[in-house]
């Protein structure tokens, strides 16, 4: 195992929140470095989850992957982040993105605009964190001279979350970490960490960024229950990761992406689950027998640089969650190069 590697596992918001506090503190007893919580709309919040488990753990880091300036504004979201720092010190990371779903909400989901907005919402954190007493002046987002802290700051890492390149690059300009997901394309993945390196060079605000693989991931002996849990998994999240699909060069037809996202929506998952191709699920996932997993990750890992790796649910396909995170620690972290 590479001794400098990191280990990640990210959850949904769809557990009862209090149940979070033994998950967590079974994750930190596992050896595992950092627990993100999704922020998916519909689902449970990510920040009122992680101040249950910040006041339960010890080391482990801990952050929301991930926040956008649109649903929460940034400086709703700086004085969440900072709160989350005073309950576990030197633990909190700071995950941003674009964000999704926002065709539930009736919003303008268009790349250039949500991007741009993106970038202007790091920015107005940046200026609330390092407590400019100075009007804010974005296109998208604007605060006056009045718009500065009342409590203490703190210096908290941002990690931004995507599979875009024009969004790392934009990352790499300045934040500590970019978390790619759902991407192992090997071509597609040194694309991104190229433009995340080359941001990070225009600016030179980070000292050493850092670049983290993962995603969607089921473990199981039962390879056939795997992909149909893997699969259900993904068609949620499958029309925002079309881009992957088309940078990946997978055939796909756009009126069956039409149609899963129109079941997905309806809660219809069997249904959608018959539009999904095992090429989409292996372009976008890992799943399989550890050894399955382990051979895809060390292919992937000895071609791309990855300072950590990020396991995303299902993770098996035992009903229990610690189950499932025991196999991948024990049967799989160990062997990862």
């Amino acid at each position: 195992m590479h001794s400098n590697r990191k280990f990640y596992i990210a959850l949904q918001g769809n557990y009862s929140p209090r149940s979070y506090i033994k998950l967590a503190k079974y994750i930190e007893q596992l050896g595992f470095d950092r627990i993100y919580i999704y922020d998916d709309l519909f689902y449970y919040p990510s920040i009122p989850i992680l101040t249950l488990i910040a006041e339960h753990t010890n080391k482990i880091e801990l952050g929301p992957c991930l926040l956008n300036g649109f649903y929460r504004h940034p400086a709703i979201i700086t004085s969440n982040i900072l709160a989350l720092n005073e309950l576990a010190p030197g633990r909190i990371v700071l995950g941003l993105g674009r964000g999704a779903f926002y065709d539930f909400l009736g919003l303008d989901s268009s790349e250039e605009l949500t991007r741009m907005a993106f970038k202007e919402n790091i920015l107005l954190i940046k200026h609330f964190l390092e407590n400019k007493r100075k009007p804010f002046k974005g296109e998208y987002f604007k605060a006056n001279e009045n718009a500065f802290l009342r409590i203490r700051s703190g210096e908290i890492p941002m990690v931004t979350g995507t599979w875009n390149e024009d969004m790392a690059y934009i990352a790499g300009q300045f934040c500590q970490e970019i978390q790619i997901a759902d991407v192992w394309d090997i071509d597609y993945l040194n694309r991104l960490q190229n433009s995340f390196l080359i941001g990070n060079c225009e600016t030179n605000l980070i000292d050493e960024p850092k670049f983290s693989i993962g995603g969607i991931c089921c473990v199981s002996e039962d390879e056939e229950k795997c992909l149909k849990k893997v699969t259900e998994t993904t068609i949620i999240y499958l029309p925002y990761l079309t881009r992957i699909l088309d940078r990946c060069g997978i055939n796909y037809n756009k009126k069956d992406i039409q149609t899963i996202s129109k079941l997905s929506k309806a809660g219809k998952i069997q249904e959608a689950s018959k539009y999904v191709s095992e090429d989409m699920i292996n372009t976008l996932t890992i799943w399989g027998t550890p050894k399955n997993i382990i051979d895809k990750i060390n292919n992937t890992v000895n071609k791309v640089k990855a300072d950590s790796i990020m396991f995303s649910v299902p993770f098996g396909t035992e009903n229990s969650v610690e189950q499932n995170l025991k196999l991948i620690k024990e049967k799989v972290v160990p062997f990862i190069n």
